[in-house]
């Protein structure tokens, strides 16, 4: 089995989305992840509600997540490390 991926870091670097007002920020993991890994990734990402959710993406070794502007960004980087987690915990249980 796989070693499991942790997010390591939260860069600073920010750049805006296509929507105004919206902007990508970055969270690098402990390396890029497998194919497989990045499948179960979107797979739980589908699986949370749309009202409790942002556009995230797995880019290279790094989690791209889009957030708006009013957002408030802890609550943002806490569901992106939720969504680590519940990535992690499903691979674990295959």
């Amino acid at each position: 089995m796989a070693e499991a991926m942790q997010v390591v870091d939260l860069e600073d670097y920010t750049e805006p989305a296509d929507t105004p007002g919206w902007y990508y920020i970055y969270l690098r993991l402990s390396r890029a992840p497998s194919p497989g890994w990045q499948a179960r990734f979107q797979a739980e990402w589908q699986r949370i509600p749309t009202g409790f959710k942002r556009p995230a993406a797995v880019v290279g070794d790094r989690i791209r997540l889009e957030i708006h502007s009013d957002d408030m960004v802890r609550e943002q980087l806490d569901f992106a490390l939720s969504l680590v987690a519940r990535t992690n915990a499903a691979l674990a249980g295959e």
